[in-house]
């Protein structure tokens, strides 16, 4: 018997790319929940990362906390290396000893490079040894453009990574340290009588801005990586190549603002959804339902829902048996501007053969009628 393969088309539209640009040399903007990206502009081209680096030292920090018995209360004793870092500075003194609650905030909120310095010392020995720990949480989370060598930031040969590199890890550090997370969203911190606010400004002019860190170098101008969340929905932007912090605000505001107004989160099919109803050649029942197996859930824009091509692809006819979740099938959603989505079709029940010799009449009546046993 001669089997083909067999295409329906479900729904017909046509669908327009993203309306946005950003004055950002690079950029990326990721929807939390689908981790699908909603825009972006080279967002492979590797850059020093700066002060957003310290995202790193804080995820390092963040998972020895939870998983070894080292407290936020435990204390680190301030080096002559981490005192005499330039730049951003939480502003401590030789031989203090300091809480890892007091270099989390230093880190997070004042960027000090001497508390990030004085915090890898404290977890790993040496600085080295804390870089080395840093790549290898980047190798975990498939950071695949990234190396540290510092765990501040601080310009250096072969120390770079990625917008979307950044955002990988920015969305990991929320997804796994939920509730140390909230040390992002604090506004301002004093240490040695010397109160410094918060660097992210996202937090002050953005609806539901909770982190992250920003950043900057003379090499690649100002950056940031910023999260925020409104009715359950978290986006989190990474730009860098802005020309001032004022841009660097505008910027990052302007995307994030963007993708809560202009994108929403559809479900394009339901879990057990049934896709389509298929003749089963030589079964115990005439038809099998194609199925999807959990909910398909993408980000799209206005344009985007209104027009989306989507195709069904199975063989023609099924044979029996078939088992209920076998695989008989696949559903292509085509949205513009983003790589198709080929999802699983399954049966939704058991089918099981026919006997022998019912089969030899159904087969006669296929050849004869070009039906099966059970058509009219």
């Amino acid at each position: 018997m001669k089997f083909c393969l067999f295409v329906i088309i479900v729904f017909l539209h046509i669908s327009n790319s993203w309306a946005i640009d950003t004055k950002a040399n690079q950029a990326v903007v990721v929807d939390y929940n689908t981790n699908e990206i909603l825009f972006e502009k080279n967002s492979n081209q590797k850059i020093p990362p700066a002060s957003m680096t310290k995202i790193m030292t804080v995820y390092a920090a963040f998972d020895r906390i939870n998983n070894t018995n080292l407290s936020i209360e435990d204390t680190c004793t301030v080096s002559a290396k981490a005192y005499r870092m330039g730049g951003s500075r939480t502003f401590l003194e030789i031989d203090d000893q300091v809480t890892i609650n007091t270099l989390l905030r230093g880190i997070i909120i004042q960027s000090g490079n001497d508390a990030s310095v004085a915090l890898a010392e404290c977890l790993s020995g040496t600085e080295d040894d804390f870089a080395s720990l840093m790549n290898a949480y980047a190798e975990k989370l498939k950071m695949n453009n990234t190396n540290f060598t510092n765990s501040s930031g601080w310009p250096a040969d072969d120390h770079y990574s990625t917008v979307l590199d950044l955002a990988i890890l920015s969305n990991s550090l929320i997804r796994d340290f939920t509730d140390l997370y909230t040390y992002f969203s604090e506004k301002e911190f004093t240490y040695n009588d010397i109160k410094q606010p918060n660097r992210n400004r996202l937090l002050s002019n953005v609806n539901g801005a909770d982190g992250l860190k920003t950043g900057y170098v003379k090499e690649s101008g100002w950056g940031i990586a910023g999260s925020a969340i409104r009715d359950e929905r978290r986006i989190t932007v990474v730009i860098n190549g802005t020309n001032s912090s004022r841009s660097r605000l505008n910027e990052s505001s302007n995307l994030l603002n963007w993708a809560f107004k202009q994108t929403t989160e559809k479900i394009l099919a339901h879990k057990d959804q049934i896709i389509k109803n298929v003749d089963v050649w030589l079964g115990s029942k005439p038809t099998v339902n194609l199925v999807v197996e959990k909910d398909i859930i993408s980000i799209l824009s206005f344009d985007q829902l209104k027009l989306i091509k989507s195709t069904i692809h199975y063989e023609k006819p099924i044979s029996a048996p078939i088992k209920a979740g076998e695989k008989i099938g696949s559903l292509t959603i085509n949205i513009s501007g983003k790589p198709p989505m080929i999802v699983p079709l399954v049966a939704d029940k058991n089918v099981n053969s026919i006997n022998p010799i019912m089969r030899i009449f159904a087969a006669i009546k296929y050849l004869v009628f070009g039906t099966s046993l059970d058509e009219i």
